[in-house]
This record gives structure tokens, sequence and C-alpha cells, in this order.
């Protein structure tokens, strides 16, 4: 019999006071564990979307690229407090930069944030798409690489080129200090490409291009040997870089891949199931997945983790782990409509150990009903303990995409593509302890909505407002 376990009566002071501060301990913990996560958006957009997310920047500041709705500009590079108190404009693409970014910001180990434009000025016959660098204050913006013209399409009237059109991505840094992405499309077989480049520019090498479609242009997939059409971001882990495709291979619902820095030793770990009928359903099932859109998570544990947006028992997506040679496939979850479904974020890992995600869609209204805007969870990495955090009303923004960020051991910001007060998504702030921040839903006014102030001309690109843009390009909100 040890010490401290004699009943309470025959206990001396020490071991009393050791009980009750075990006991506050875990009264406190009890208490976390009911606390309800909140949610808030931290900026709300209108005219100008957000299709990947934000980093964190060298400040603590959040970072993005987002695309315009008006064809007058291409798009524009922004900073944002975590509480919204403050917003900046740094960089307008002009008719020279490229149109559209579509992939989260890179800050790479010298400190420049790096991206890509999904189109160049001048349509498919000027180029398929640019690479960029600028610095954190939005000077020196410098285009790195313009990707090819389209000389022709393949049978799905996707574009040819030399080197890959499209890119869609987040750029990813290799542990060799160069830039490594993919494109959506072009390349010899029109099926997009893996590439490198340096961070100045130099030394571009296409390092796979994805096969040639071998179904017919009339086929409701699109077949061939490896995968096609990679939509997000590579992982590196133990010597290779990890992506998946969100179509192709022998079913046409995608693949997950993995190859050398340099290009060789490609090899297709997983090919995705073809979903089937479900008798008295209207979804289509299978036991792994189909069609993903997010990329890999390296789990540390010697796993990778991911999504795909459809399939699954529930029709609604699965989330797997896959060992790093492909040998082992494990459908985790399966996503079902009211816990939130078709995720199409990659997936964090956190501090705690847990996964945490957005979906585009499901989720549950206040009143419980079925909702479509989509939800925040958390999962443990061996699939259990599944856990919707959020479920989006409009408010806080509707349809999540992106890789959600960590700002703190109970804080994470993620973004979602439409909803919020201004229409054109959000950058959110989920509490795990429950408060919350005030954030800039203003929509470019000076009023109706809290957080910020009024707005500056810099700024109304954010707010769809393109009129004044081109007069000031930067300044702080008080």
């Amino acid at each position: 019999m040890t010490l401290c376990s004699l009943p309470v009566s025959a206990m001396n002071a020490r071991c009393r006071a050791l009980l009750l501060a075990a006991l506050a301990v875990a009264a406190v913990s009890v208490a976390e564990a009911q606390t309800t996560p909140a949610v808030s958006p931290v900026l709300a957009l209108s005219g100008s979307r957000i299709a990947d997310g934000v980093i964190v920047g060298p400040d603590g500041a959040l970072y993005g690229a987002s695309a315009t709705s008006i064809s007058t500009t291409g798009g524009l590079i922004f900073r944002v407090t975590t509480d919204g108190t403050s917003v900046e404009t740094l960089y307008q693409f002009d008719s020279t930069d490229g149109i559209s970014p579509q992939g989260a910001l890179l800050l790479g180990s010298d400190g420049v944030l790096y991206g890509s434009t999904q189109f160049t000025n001048g349509g498919s016959a000027a180029g398929m798409g640019t690479l960029f660098r600028v610095a954190v204050d939005g000077t020196g913006f410098t285009t790195l690489h313009n990707f090819a013209p389209s000389t022709t399409t393949n049978v799905n009237t996707n574009p040819i080129n030399a080197n890959g059109a499209s890119p869609t991505a987040a750029l990813i840094e290799g542990s060799d200090g160069l830039l490594y992405g993919v494109t959506r499309f072009g390349g010899p077989a029109g099926t997009g490409v893996v590439y490198k480049i340096g961070k100045d520019g130099s030394g571009f090498a296409l390092l796979h291009a994805f096969a040639a479609v071998t179904s017919p242009a009339s086929s409701a997939v699109t077949v061939n040997a490896d995968g096609a059409h990679p939509r997000a971001t590579l992982a590196e882990s133990a010597g290779y870089f990890y992506g998946t495709t969100n179509s192709g291979g022998a079913n046409g619902q995608g693949t997950v891949f993995r190859l050398r820095f340099d290009g060789s030793g490609f090899e297709v770990l997983h090919v995705f199931t073809t979903p089937m009928a479900v008798s008295g359903q209207t979804f289509l099932a299978n036991e792994d997945g189909a069609t993903p859109q997010a990329g890999l998570t390296d789990g540390g544990d010697g796993m990778l983790y991911g999504t795909a947006t459809a399939g699954g028992a529930n029709g609604g997506g699965v989330l797997y782990s896959i060992t790093p040679d492909g040998s082992v496939f494990t459908t985790l979850h399966d996503f079902a409509a009211e816990g939130g479904s078709q995720p199409i974020g990659t997936l964090l890992l956190a501090t705690d150990g847990r996964l945490y995600g957005t979906t585009s869609n499901g989720g549950t209204t206040s009143s419980g009903a079925a909702s479509t805007l989509g939800a925040v969870y958390s999962v443990a990495r061996d699939g259990t303990g599944h856990t919707k955090l959020h479920s989006f009303d409009g408010t806080t923004g509707s349809n999540g995409n992106g890789r959600m960020v960590q700002l703190n051991a109970t804080e994470f910001i993620g973004t979602t593509t439409n909803g919020g007060r201004c229409g054109s998504g959000t950058i959110f702030r989920l509490s795990l302890a429950g408060t919350t921040v005030p954030g800039d839903t203003t929509c470019g006014s000076d009023s109706g909505g809290g957080g910020g102030g009024a707005s500056s001309p810099g700024l109304l690109l954010l707010f769809g407002a393109l009129a004044l843009v081109h007069a000031v390009r930067r300044r702080h909100l008080a």
C-alpha cells in the first residue's frame, strides 16, 4: 500500500493536498473538454476568393493570394492579422504578372514568398501560367517562370504543351532548397506534370509527365496508366515526394504516387477503385474513396494521411492512411453528411497529434437539420474519435477549402470558398477554448461588421471594388 492510497480520513496533510490538486486538475480538464469550440471570421471577402488557404508569416500574421472575380486584374497578395484588425494589400497583379493564383503561398527558408498563377495574361497562346516570388512586404515581385503556350489539345480537349499548364497547387521547398510543384494540365499528354525549379527561377526541370489518356472522349472518367490532373501540393518524406492525382489511373478515379527528387523511381502506390451504386441510395460507394483533391500529410509515425473527396461507404469521401511504399492502404474514416462530407483540403497534423481539416459539404444547421455548407473536424490518426468541431452557417463562411494552419495549442486558421457577410468566403479562426475575435467583415466599408475600420483603395480588391485600386496599393487599417 502506498502512502497516498489510504482512506481520506487516514491521509496525512501532504496526501490530502496532492489529492485535492489532482481533483482540481481533473475538474479543469473536464471543463475544457466540455467547452464548445467557437469559429469567428477573421476576414470576409467579396469579389475576391482564396482557393487554397493562407499561411503564417514571419511576423505571425496571415499571408495569402486571392483571385478576383473581375477580369481586369489577375489577383492580389495580402496580409491580415490573426484577429482581423489590420488588413493590407501587399501586391496587385498587373497586366504582365499572370491571372488567378489558386495555390497557397509558400514562405521559403529565405523569408521570401513563392506562388503561382493558373493562367498567363494573353491566354493560352501566350502561356499556361506562371511562378513568382515576392518579399513579405510586397516589394520585389519577380516572375520566375512562364509555362509554355499550348500547342494542341488531347482527346479531352485539355491543353498540351512542353512543360505543364495551370498550376493550382502550392509549391513545396524540398530539403535540397529547390522548389517542387505540379500542374493540373499540360505536358506532352495534357494530363499534368511534376516539376522543380530554383528559387531564383533557374534550373526548371520536368520530373514526370503523366501518361496519355486511353479512354475515349465520350467516357465519363479519364483513364490512363499513372493518374491525371494533380491538384494538390506534394509532400516530402524519406527521400521521396508524394502526391495524388484527381483522376486517371486504371479506374479513372485518381492515384497516389511517389518519385525521387530527380524524377526517378516514379511509382503508383494506390489506384482508387470505382464507386458503385448502392441499393436504395442515391450515392455511389466503395471502400477506399475516389477523386482525391487533397494532398498527403506526413504523420510523423511512419504513415502518410490523406482524404478522397468522393466514394467511401457513405459516398461522402474517406480519410485514409498509406505506408510510404504503398503496401498498406487503410480507410480510417468514412465521411457522412451530418459530420461533414466531401473534403478537399489537405490535412493538418496538429501539435496534439490529431488531424484537422474542413469539408466542402455536409454538416448540420443550428436546429440539427442537414446542411450542405461544410464543417470543421478533427480525428485521431488511427481514425477514432472523429469530432465535428463546427458546422459552417454562412456567417462564418461555407464550403471549407485548403489546409488549415495552427496558431497555438487551441487555435487554428482556415478558409472557405463561399459565404461570409460579403459573399465570397472567409478566413476563419477556430478556438477550441470557445474564444472569438472581432474580425473584419465590413466588405470594404467603415461600418456594419466590426473590426478593421475604413478600407483604403489599396484594399478594395479584397472587396470587389476595383475602380480606385490603382491609386494606393498598401495601407494598414487602424
